[in-house]
């Protein structure tokens, strides 16, 4: 009887399920990459061919991942079959890589289960090796793996070795007059020693803030990144180095304050205001440098605003103080080397009118466009400026004869800028002054006048209303015109910001669609780059309209709905936008800090 049931269960099986056995296909893996980043997706993707003259049936389409050792990523993605054709498809499997995995290679297997369209069922499997790893930018993931892997004092290293190459960026400049003349002027008759003492105190000082910093950003201050970009901190720096700049022109002698020569005077004391004055006035100049050099510190801060080690965070960004002023220290020695050298002529003047410039122009360069001061007012301020420098370079200076190469030289740069001047004073206000806007006006009276015809033809209509009525039929039927900006929906601090957003995370998830998140505040300068550099570009806004877009508005001190949100979503300092999938989970480290449109579109598109 056994033998019989045998014979007879492959013909039902056969009449009931379709086929019994299933059709074994060839994987074969396209588009790999080498190295899967850690924090965004695997994405693997395969050619899949069978023997079959059916097509595959998408919806029965089930992959199972094994790996040795656990799941190395998060929940996969529902499987993707992104070509389809007789016998052969291209099939896509996908997951969520977590941020605290440890970077190296794993092993991982896949098997296929599927159905073609005539039912037969189709079986597959995949062995391989990936690599998994940190991307190129320190996100605060790495930075944790690297003390854990390396220890402290490596990290150290490398911060001061950070440091240093900062201070041969632009943002260390301005203060090399600042150094010349708080520590220059008094040590160049004192020895290299003395120098050298000074200008370590000076160091000190300035790296003293930095560790402030970092100190208050590790114990919660959320936002004091954001808010050193602010006009709040910008405008005063700004004023500071206007007023320093004055002391370059001999407007007056930059030293330690008088309250401090006196109270410190007799014996010693000048050494001891010298000191005190040059550590103040190291910090000063941190402080003029913080608002440039917070956004190439974005991933350190952001690793400890996470962590919350305020003793790890003081030493590092004490260090990293210290690899940066060695610029400084080493300008505040060195004019101790030039005591026998003329004490006053032209070739000292010029270089002081060059340090007080330098200092303008930093100060302009904080209230550029976007920080401060709208374009309409900064240029014309700016080719002001450069009329006025002009005729401090001697543009309009005469020329005896037998003038040297110097002064000739200096006369034409003097020309240069002032015609420079004039282009940003008078292309200003072509644009946005008074001419501009009768040039404009009388541009407009010039132009023939059209009138769109938008009614139905009547009695006398002509040839012209018959064409605008096609081209209204065509426009009903064309898609609706893409938005200028990606169109937010917006939400204020005290205004039930966690509600609304789960509210719109439910509805979104059910909706299968992704949610984007911009954290914004009006004091906050990068947070408006975003909006007049990235979100109202045509590309990230059609990309835009796949996700469900928030705008949370946090210019107002957080309250306790506030940071609880901003603890969900760990948002250390603004801008911060956050993305959630399309099932629901927070995609952590995506971006941080300013993106460019390209690079805010790759991320966009990389959300599933």
């Amino acid at each position: 009887m056994r033998k019989y049931a045998l014979l007879i269960l492959p013909l039902c099986l056969l009449l009931c399920g379709g086929q019994a056995l299933g059709i074994e296909a060839q994987l074969t893996p396209v588009e790999h990459a080498d190295t899967h980043e850690i924090g965004k997706e695997i994405v693997l993707r395969f050619d899949i061919r069978w023997d079959s003259d059916a097509a595959l049936n998408p919806e029965s389409l089930q992959i199972s991942p094994q790996s040795e050792g656990g799941d190395f990523f998060s929940t996969p993605y529902p499987p993707k079959v992104t070509a389809n054709q007789a016998g052969s498809a291209r099939i896509e499997w996908a997951a969520p890589l977590p941020e605290d995995i440890e970077p190296g290679d794993r092993s991982l297997a896949l098997s296929i289960l599927a159905r073609d369209k005539a039912g037969a069922e189709v079986t597959g499997a995949w062995t391989g090796s990936l690599h998994v790893d940190f991307g190129e930018k320190w996100s605060a993931n790495r930075i944790q793996n690297f003390i854990e892997t390396r220890g402290r004092f490596v990290f150290l290293l490398l911060i001061f070795g950070f440091g240093l190459l900062m201070s041969l960026s632009p943002c260390i400049y301005p203060m090399i007059p600042i150094t010349l003349a708080v520590i220059g002027a008094q040590n160049k008759d004192k020895g290299v020693l003395n120098g050298l003492v000074t200008s370590l105190t000076y160091a000190v000082g300035m790296a003293l803030v930095y560790a402030i910093i970092g100190f208050l950003i590790a114990s919660g201050t959320s936002g004091l990144t954001a808010t050193m970009q602010s006009p709040i901190v910008l405008v005063p720096i700004s004023l500071l180095l206007m007023v320093l700049s004055l002391s370059m022109f001999g407007a007056y002698e930059l030293q330690a304050p008088q309250f401090l020569r006196d109270k410190l005077g007799g014996p010693g004391g000048s050494e001891k205001a010298g000191l005190l004055g040059a550590f103040a006035m190291g910090m000063v100049a941190g402080l003029i440098a913080s608002p440039c050099v917070g956004p190439f510190l974005s991933g350190l801060l952001i690793f400890f605003a996470t962590t919350g080690d305020g003793v790890l965070a003081f030493i590092s960004l004490f260090i990293f103080g210290m690899g940066m002023s060695m610029l400084l220290i080493a300008v505040g020695t060195f004019p101790a080397l030039l005591g026998n050298l003329p004490q006053a002529g032209g070739w000292m003047e010029t270089l002081n009118r060059g340090m007080g410039l330098l200092l303008v122009g930093m100060a302009f360069y904080f209230l550029r466009p976007g920080s401060v001061i709208p374009a309409k007012f900064f240029y014309p301020l700016v080719g002001g400026l450069m009329v006025v420098v002009s005729c401090f370079m001697g543009a309009f200076d005469s020329q005896a004869p037998g003038t040297g190469w110097w002064d000739r030289t200096r006369k034409g740069l003097g020309i240069l800028v002032f015609v420079f001047g004039l282009m940003f004073v008078i292309g200003s206000n072509l644009q946005n002054g008074f001419v501009g806007k009768a040039w404009r006006s009388l541009l407009a009276d010039s132009m023939p006048q059209t009138v769109a015809v938008t009614g139905h033809a009547g009695a006398g209509a002509t040839a012209q209303t018959t064409t605008s009525q096609t081209t209204t039929a065509q426009t009903t039927t064309a898609p609706a015109p893409l938005p200028k900006k990606v169109p937010w929906e917006k939400i204020h601090t005290g205004e039930g910001v966690k509600a609304f957003i789960d509210a719109k995370r439910a509805e979104a998830k059910a909706a299968g669609k992704p949610v984007m998140i911009d954290f914004w505040a009006n004091w906050c300068v990068y947070c408006k780059k975003l909006d007049k550099l990235v979100w109202n570009q045509p590309p990230v806004v059609e990309e835009s309209l796949r996700f469900v877009t928030l705008k949370v508005d946090a210019t107002k001190a957080d309250d306790a709905d506030m940071s609880a949100v901003k603890e969900e979503f760990r948002v250390p300092g603004l801008p911060q936008v956050i993305f959630i999938d399309s099932r629901g989970e927070i995609l952590h480290g995506r971006t941080s800090g300013f993106k460019s449109a390209e690079e805010m579109l790759e991320v966009m598109k990389s959300i599933r």
